[in-house]
């Protein structure tokens, strides 16, 4: 994948990322997954549904939500809930470097997603610690020092009564979308993803759609969109991004970009400049 959508792109080393974003609404139509740990600190109050192939958890804001690695999830916001909080990865190799047992995830090793509700004295001691490790002047190993400090807090504070957790099903389609999104840019097709996964064409396109909820090619169609309108808000030029992106054709690619969200590149570009995040 390319440096532009790998979330440790600045921090290859240190492995952790911090930041906060803010919008209202929230609408992720694809499952994915990650190969590093994903906590989502909502700080606003308001309907929220965090998903994996197990089902679905649904909060009013006030929590944390935990993606553990490999597991194919999604969340999701209604379009009139204001939705502000902070966003942490954590790779394995940085958690492995946590000394004194801080940095293992203790009880949420084995869980595929949680959401533990906070108290305000919580959330506000976890929000110092997610603010700190976000300054690009924290240091690596003060990174990592705040990162075991926010694990710790977590492990202590989730009980039985403010955490619920979700096991998902354990599914081969998990490995179809991660070699989908690896190679997103080729011209992949359901035959060759088949014959890769050793599945008949039709039971592919069965489990992907019953996990994914949607087409392998809408599925794929969708994933170069939200990589686009990533590259365009960050500043890309449209035909930089049409090659980018897998499109051959710059036509072709602007008129399923306008298919897509309702507008040209050009358009999305001076709107969202800056202020759209692919993976949160």
């Amino acid at each position: 994948m390319d440096d532009a959508f790998y979330p440790f792109t600045r921090e290859r080393q240190c492995e952790i990322i911090a930041y906060r974003l803010s919008q209202k609404g929230h609408y992720m139509p694809l499952y994915h997954s990650h190969t590093y740990f994903e906590f989502i600190f909502v700080l606003s109050e308001g309907k929220i549904v965090f998903s994996n192939t197990g089902g679905s958890i649904e909060g009013n804001g006030r929590c944390v939500c935990f993606h553990n690695s490999h597991v194919l999830h999604r969340n999701n916001v209604p379009s009139d809930v204001y939705y502000d909080r902070f966003v942490l990865y954590c790779g394995e190799s940085a958690l492995a470097m946590i000394g004194g047992g801080m940095g293992s995830l203790g009880k949420f090793e084995n869980m595929g997603s949680a959401v533990i509700n906070l108290d305000e004295h919580e959330l506000q001691l976890l929000e110092h610690y997610l603010t700190e490790i976000a300054r690009e002047s924290t240091s690596d190993d003060k990174r990592r020092l705040y990162a075991a400090l926010v694990l710790t807090e977590l492990k202590e504070y989730s009980n039985e009564q403010n955490t619920k957790s979700l096991s998902p099903i354990k599914t081969y389609v998990k490995d179809v979308v991660e070699y989908i999104g690896l190679n997103y840019k080729s011209d992949i097709t359901t035959p060759e993803l088949a014959a890769r996964f050793f599945v008949s064409v039709n039971k592919l396109n069965r489990d992907f759609k019953r996990y994914t909820g949607s087409t392998i090619k809408q599925y794929l169609i969708a994933l170069r969109m939200k990589y686009a309108q990533a590259m365009l808000a960050g500043g890309e030029g449209v035909k930089k991004t049409a090659e980018e992106c897998g499109f051959e054709s710059l036509s072709y690619f602007i008129q399923a970009f306008r298919q897509y969200t309702g507008q040209t590149p050009s358009a999305f570009s001076k709107k969202a400049l800056g202020k759209f995040d692919y993976y949160t």
